[in-house]
């Protein structure tokens, strides 16, 4: 069973290994990673982003590599030679570590549970970090890229 990933067109790629995830019944789903621009690349540089998932219905955590977890299994990630020409060319990343998977299966189980009458236009999303990842299941988002320096 193959899994497909479906990159969300972000102009940063996650470059971190701490992702900061806080779940609230009232605030949604907010998350905090460090992450690499195209202008801070060729710098070594990292700042952060904050993603909100106002409307979430699930939340998971886990503490491994998903591409070493489901190595083999994973399609839908455009490989290219040049990444950085893709990233310009494009305005974002081909593998920027943020995805909607595909025909999710746990979306298919639990949608019927979370959003019987399909209201919420339910999306299963993940954030991969290098050793964890994080699966969201929301409606939309939005994200915030601090500048460098700013807390």
């Amino acid at each position: 069973m193959s899994i497909v990933l479906m990159p969300e067109k972000v102009d940063f790629r996650i470059s971190t290994t701490d992702l900061h995830a806080t779940y609230t019944e009232s605030g949604g789903v907010t998350l905090r990673v460090d992450v690499q621009t195209r202008e801070d690349m060729p710098l070594d540089q990292y700042r952060e982003a904050e993603f909100t998932f106002s409307t979430a219905a699930e939340l998971r955590c886990v503490t491994l590599n998903f591409f070493e977890l489901y190595a083999g299994q994973v399609e839908g990630i455009p490989h290219t030679e040049d990444v950085l020409h893709f990233w310009e060319s494009n305005g974002y990343h081909p593998d920027p570590g943020f995805y909607q998977v595909v025909d999710s299966p746990i979306l298919d189980e639990k949608k019927t549970l979370f959003d019987p009458r399909n209201r919420l236009d339910l999306k299963h999303y993940l954030v991969a970090g290098y050793d964890s990842y994080v699966e969201v299941i929301a409606s939309s988002y939005l994200i915030e890229v601090k500048n460098k320096g700013e807390c």
